[in-house]
């Protein structure tokens, strides 16, 4: 059971590297595609530059992805100095971490079912609205999965660590 669940996270692991790989390749092109036509042809597509924006959220939105898995975002917690205090610090943000992104997963689910109860399409495209409003769910949804397993390592560890220090 336990190495189904590692080969699963590593293909998510996979899927979620290369599609951050894969937006930000197309997004490049199709901006470079819309620079060079606009300066030779002198012609612009509100078509790509709208393909553009929407590939450019979604990019933004798997790069915090990847940002949540390898936690690697921002760190807090200056004001705790001993190795108790930061440990105590590390899972009470996590924690925090995890139920806003759950209040973020909630909210994203109800405006995607919004988004495709209204039939909501794009202005230039004409492409449903849901293509981009289940980023926001997905992703979401992924940073949430992330952070719940660093707040298990971080409880773990300070779990370890006050045990560890009370047998002393």
């Amino acid at each position: 059971m336990k190495q189904a669940i590692q080969t699963l996270y590593a293909g998510l692991k996979m899927i979620e590297d290369n599609c951050r790989i894969l937006t930000i390749i197309l997004m490049t092109a199709i901006i470079f595609i819309q620079v060079v036509a606009r300066i030779v042809f002198k012609w612009s597509s509100p078509a790509m530059e709208e393909a553009a924006r929407f590939i450019m959220i979604w990019s933004i939105f798997i790069g915090a992805v990847v940002s949540t898995r390898e936690d690697s975002h921002i760190r807090m917690g200056g004001f705790a100095k001993s190795v108790r205090s930061r440990a105590l610090f590390n899972v009470a943000s996590k924690l925090t971490t995890f139920l806003f992104l759950c209040v973020f997963v909630k909210w994203s689910y109800d405006y995607a079912i919004h988004s495709h109860s209204r039939r909501m399409n794009s202005i230039v495209l004409n492409v449903p609205l849901i293509v981009v409003h289940s980023c926001f769910l997905i992703t979401g949804t992924l940073m949430a999965l992330h952070t719940f397993i660093h707040f298990i390592k971080k409880a773990t560890a300070a779990w370890k660590l006050f045990f560890k220090e009370a047998d002393i």
